[in-house]
């Protein structure tokens, strides 16, 4: 992972597809708030602390399957800049020699939760982007599947799609970062970080298209009340035949469970206001209030 302040002089393979508009997870406005030093882009939680964790083991799982021969010191993960787009950065997990191929591999590892048929467009697009800084022919994306399943999928170098990447991460750096202008937004987080308020007394006309979204969404709503209600029927008929059981089992595979969670503590604030008032007050804060979506007429 790039150190943040090299993030700030470039742009990092993991952040090219957010720019292009092709992540699920980011978007240009939101790298371009990190990259101007507006909003923190590090994220800590238990998916990427087990990525961090697990990259060696899919490093191994690699070079066992492969036979290909890593560089053990790249997992020190040096970080590359471009000799022609200072912009370009990258710290690729690790390198390696393949036989009988002319020059370093790089390899990017991944987890996922998740059973993939074909690797994820934002993976291919961080490799091309590593090759192209580092100046390699080849490369491969290894990945584990819910911490059992190894896969992985060798690439060779575009040079025509690493320059798509250059060209779109380019007019980013240059007419947002550098100049300081905001990108446009692409989806409502962005909306919301930007127009985290209304503006009171302001109002739009509808349109023909909003006013179809209007009548598709009530459907779509009254869809989800009749499978809710649904779902909540079948449920109860399964509760009522289980009584104190904590699961229904058809021969070794089970059907339903309905196990007790664990005891957890939970702070009383109810009471500690009414013991310690003085107190209670001096900790309270206004927080901004969120804007609720309505759909009006459902």
């Amino acid at each position: 992972m790039l150190d943040q302040e090299i993030r700030k002089t470039g742009i990092g393979g993991s952040e090219v597809s957010a720019i292009l508009g092709l992540s699920d997870y980011s978007s240009p406005y939101k790298v371009w708030l990190a990259k101007t030093g507006r909003e923190d882009s590090s994220v800590d939680n238990k998916f990427t602390r087990a990525g961090t964790i697990l990259e060696s083991a899919v490093a191994e799982f690699f070079e066992k399957e492969t036979q290909y021969r890593i560089i053990k010191s790249s997992a020190n993960q040096k970080t590359y800049r471009h000799p022609e787009y200072e912009f370009v950065v990258g710290t690729p997990d690790r390198v390696y020699f393949k036989q009988q191929s002319v020059g370093r591999g790089i390899l990017e590892c991944k987890t996922t939760q998740y059973m993939l048929d074909d690797v994820p467009e934002s993976w291919f697009i961080q490799l091309q982007w590593y090759l192209g800084i580092v100046g390699s022919k080849f490369g491969s994306v290894a990945w584990l599947e819910r911490g059992v399943d190894f896969k992985y999928k060798e690439y060779e170098f575009d040079k025509d799609f690493f320059q798509f990447l250059i060209d779109g991460v380019s007019k980013f750096w240059y007419e947002n970062v550098v100049k300081d202008v905001p990108p446009e937004p692409i989806n409502s987080a962005d909306i919301e970080r930007i127009f985290n308020r209304h503006t009171e007394g302001k109002v739009i006309m509808s349109t023909p298209e909003l006013e179809s979204v209007h009548s598709e969404l009530i459907s779509v709503r009254d869809s989800i009340k009749v499978l809710e209600q649904r779902e909540k029927e079948l449920t109860e008929t399964v509760k009522l035949v289980m009584a104190d059981s904590e699961a229904v089992m058809s021969g070794t595979k089970p059907l339903f469970t309905w196990r007790s969670a664990k005891p957890s503590q939970q702070f009383d604030r109810d009471r500690f206001k009414s013991e310690y008032p003085a107190i209670y007050e001096n900790y309270l804060h206004e927080v901004p209030g969120s804007r609720r979506f309505l759909i009006k007429g459902a």
